[in-house]
């Protein structure tokens, strides 16, 4: 038996409807955080940018692509909602470096819909694909896959929303087993899109997206998937993609704990190995405040952070001001912007901000250097601290660790903080009211509320729509 045909029988004799309440209730929260992330990113000028892309390519379909008046089919839904997702780097994140709401939250909701499915099953569905994704990036050696410039959400993320469309469509085990033989014999993805600043990083959770959903359609329909996709001697995903990668992760422990519960939510509009160093420098913008002392690029000799060597080789690097997505994984920008009195919220991550004089000029003085000790609690404690340390004109410094940023596991998020979240993205999109209501629907609706009355209020009408 392959360690593929061993999950998916994990999954197939597990009965998800007995998952406990509280992990039921994280996938709503999931669900919702995906819901306000997309919206969010329908309506930049890149969302419309692919909506434009995606209409022409497929005009015809019949799931609601978020905020647009677009429908397409599962799939290509997937994509552009995924694509959405990850627009301002918002969205979920599991510290084996890998995006699952991103990926499976569009793929679950558009296959939800294709087949008038019920709100229960696709948070079961969410719970599933969030499973595999994370088990698959474990099993890479997470790190190690990364420093071979792999892209984890895209790279293991069609994983994902495999599972969670091929639990949704109730195949059995043998088509569940080729459904995410067929994704993971194409999926893919790359770090390359840090050396200039483009956009593709956005565009990798969709693909996955886009691939699990018909992976499984495929499979369903009796296409055959390679069974040993992970560990085969010629081609097996793990050997082409780490050089320490561990079969046993994909199935160990099953059942003790679930991924999803595992997951962050994410408070600031950047790659999560800029938060740390972001907290650390607010905090001590915050203290420069109590003094009386104003921050401006003049007064601050250096700035040097200290991070694990994985943020280093992530987000290490100056920002391209031509270039938002460079901006998002830059701990220069952020360190310099959160010195300055920002809130690295989405509108600190907007092209007329990137071409602030005085955020480039103080960014430039950034120097980020990698910590031994922050790998050690990197792999030991899954933690991405920082510690920032600022030296002012007259050659004083000061400095501040913070290892458990806002949003973290250490420091989370709470309920209401991720409703507000959520109705501060999607109001300017679909209302207020709509808002309102489609975030009473998924955290407060029941099992058996149809799929459809959620999409309903993320579709709107033309005049609606966000233009330029």
């Amino acid at each position: 038996m392959s360690v593929l045909e061993e999950l998916v029988g994990c999954i197939v004799n597990t009965d998800f409807t007995k998952l406990e309440p509280e992990t039921l209730e994280r996938a709503r929260y999931c669900l919702l955080d995906a819901l306000g992330c997309g919206l969010l990113g329908s309506s930049l000028p890149e969302g419309r940018a692919l909506s434009s892309a995606m209409h022409s390519l497929c005009p015809d379909g019949s799931a609601p692509v978020w905020g647009t008046a677009m429908t397409l089919p599962a799939d290509q839904c997937a994509l552009a909602c995924g694509t959405f997702c990850h627009m301002r780097e918002l969205d979920d994140v599991h510290y084996s470096i890998v995006h699952p709401g991103a990926v499976c939250v569009p793929a679950a909701v558009a296959v939800a819909h294709t087949e008038s499915l019920t709100l229960g099953q696709l948070l079961r569905a969410l719970v599933i694909g969030y499973e595999v994704m994370v088990r698959v990036s474990k099993g890479t050696n997470y790190i190690n896959h990364r420093r071979l410039g792999w892209h984890a959400t895209a790279s293991c993320g069609s994983f994902g929303a495999a599972a969670a469309t091929a639990s949704l469509l109730v195949l059995d085990a043998r088509r569940f087993a080729w459904a995410l033989g067929i994704a993971g014999s194409r999926t893919g993805g790359t770090w390359a899109f840090a050396a200039d600043g483009s956009m593709s990083k956005r565009l990798h959770p969709g693909l996955a997206s886009r691939d699990g959903v018909l992976s499984a359609y495929l499979a369903r329909a009796g296409f055959t998937g390679p069974v040993r996709v992970l560990e085969a001697e010629d081609g097996g995903f793990f050997r082409a993609t780490s050089d320490e990668w561990n079969l046993e992760e994909v199935t160990a422990g099953w059942g003790k704990s679930w991924a999803i519960d595992e997951v962050e939510f994410k408070w600031y509009a950047a790659c999560k190995s800029v938060h740390s160093p972001v907290e650390a420098a607010m905090q001590i913008r915050e203290n420069a405040k109590r003094r009386g002392k104003q921050i401006a690029p003049l007064v601050i000799r250096q700035v040097t952070v200290r991070v694990n060597s994985t943020a280093l080789s992530m987000a290490g690097g100056m920002y391209d001001p031509a270039s938002v997505a460079s901006a998002q994984i830059s701990i220069p920008y952020g360190v310099a912007v959160a010195l300055l009195g920002g809130e690295c919220d989405e509108t600190d991550y907007t092209p007329q901000k990137l071409n602030d004089s005085e955020i480039f000029s103080l960014a430039s003085k950034v120097r980020v250097v990698a910590d031994s000790e922050l790998d050690e609690l990197r792999v030991r404690e899954h933690k991405s601290a920082a510690e920032v340390v600022v030296t002012w004109d007259n050659g004083e410094e000061e400095s501040c660790r913070v290892q458990d940023p806002k949003g973290s596991l250490g420091h989370p998020i709470s309920k209401e903080m991720l409703i507000s979240k959520f109705l501060r993205l999607a109001s300017a999109v679909i209302g207020t009211k709509r808002a309102r209501e489609l975030c009473e629907l998924v955290t407060r609706g029941t099992a058996d509320t149809a799929v459809r009355r959620l999409t309903a209020l993320l579709a709107v009408p033309e005049e609606m729509e966000v233009r330029d």
